[in-house]
């Protein structure tokens, strides 16, 4: 019977090959961040119900499983938890490989013809993904604990490289020293390098699915009549742990997010959860905050709705920034392009924004942390 190994331990060359064995002996694997708190880990593991608990002392906890695997289970997944608690997701191998191969056609990488480097988290899908794109282009893998620029450089110099990052490390590159980008979790830079790929995907769908806003073979993409993004593919996740279904009857998965088709790309506004309903209108909170981002003063941007007695929920931009700036500035750079029920109507100031070990700002403790200072300066 295949088991589940759950491995709590910092990312290396050695642990992939672990997880290879455990692929060779028809086992699952689950990779989870050594840095998190003991508590947040504990709950993930209940959540994730594997049989086994490796961690980096070599320790092993071993567990009765409560639920079944999918069949030629490979991957269980943790989402990143954003909007909320965590969810684990089902992998079969047939789902990765198709990850994989759609992702190698559509970024022209050869067989055998270079190697990956990988230095995002192993426990998130997006470096997850990177082990099977090594994988089925029968390339060597290199994976680092962090991003080391010097080192990266000097391998990509030497042959064709292949790579996974995020917007944070790209101004710490010469692009052009890489074959191949491909750019995810968040928001992607104004100039995005000619060998980058600005990515689309959840842990449902295996990592990026939509490349610059076109689906990935295989991969179909509807837009509800309230801009809900639908998505179905073979690359698709099974199940999640509990083996509650992942999509509907039609076989598309309900990304939770919200966009739009525009001239044939796929354009992604946010999350539906973090939509705002102010005064009876909708604000977009990424096309908000990108407004806000061009401002000078501003190194970085969260907008949020909190609610309010007289409005339904207020609009609040949390920054982070470099100068003085006042609310009446945001307001007037904002209605410059953007309705005028776009403006905000309170800012705070923070000193940083809490980040996903990708780099995603978490919405749902930016809401928090904003509504406490508004408690407590009303």
């Amino acid at each position: 019977m295949a088991r589940l190994i759950t491995f709590i331990e910092s990312q290396s060359n050695a642990l992939v090959d672990e997880i290879h064995r455990c692929w060779d002996k028809g086992d699952a694997v689950c990779v989870l961040d050594p840095r998190a708190p003991a508590p947040f880990l504990d709950e993930l593991i209940s959540t994730i119900d594997p049989d086994q608990v490796v961690r980096a002392d070599g320790s092993i906890q071993r567990r009765e499983r409560i639920h079944d695997l999918i069949e030629n289970c490979a991957l269980v997944a943790t989402t990143s938890g954003t909007s909320g608690h965590p969810k684990a997701v089902q992998h079969s191998h047939l789902a990765m490989e198709a990850s994989a191969h759609a992702t190698l056609k559509r970024i022209g990488a050869q067989i055998g013809d270079g190697l990956w480097l990988n230095a995002l988290p192993i426990s998130h899908i997006g470096g997850f993904s990177t082990i099977t794109k090594a994988q089925y282009s029968q390339m060597p893998l290199q994976t680092f604990e962090r991003f080391e620029y010097d080192r990266f450089t000097e391998i990509a110099k030497a042959t064709k490289v292949y790579m996974s990052i995020v917007r944070a490390n790209l101004s710490q590159i010469n692009p052009g020293d890489f074959e191949c980008l491909i750019l995810g979790a968040g928001i992607p830079p104004e100039n995005v390098p000619r060998n980058a790929s600005v990515t689309y995907g959840l842990t449902e769908t295996g990592s990026g699915c939509v490349y610059d806003g076109v689906p990935l073979d295989g991969v179909e993409v509807k837009i509800k009549e309230d801009g809900g993004i639908l998505i179905a593919g073979p690359m698709l996740a099974s199940c999640y742990r509990d083996s509650s279904p992942l999509t509907d009857s039609d076989g598309f998965f309900h990304s939770g997010d919200v966009g739009a088709m525009i001239d044939g790309k796929l354009t992604v506004w946010g999350r539906a959860a973090e939509m705002i309903v102010t005064g009876g209108e909708k604000v977009v909170p990424s096309l908000l905050e990108e407004r806000i981002r061009t401002l000078d003063a501003v190194l970085d941007v969260a907008v949020v709705g909190i609610d309010d007695e007289d409005f339904g929920q207020i609009t609040v931009a949390a920054l982070i920034t470099n100068g003085p700036i006042s609310l009446s500035q945001v307001k007037d750079h904002v209605r410059e392009v953007l309705p005028r029920y776009y403006a905000p109507r309170k800012i705070v100031i923070l000193e940083s924004l809490p980040k996903t070990a990708l780099g995603k700002i978490k919405k749902n403790q930016v809401r928090e942390i904003v509504s406490e200072i508004l408690a407590n300066t009303d």
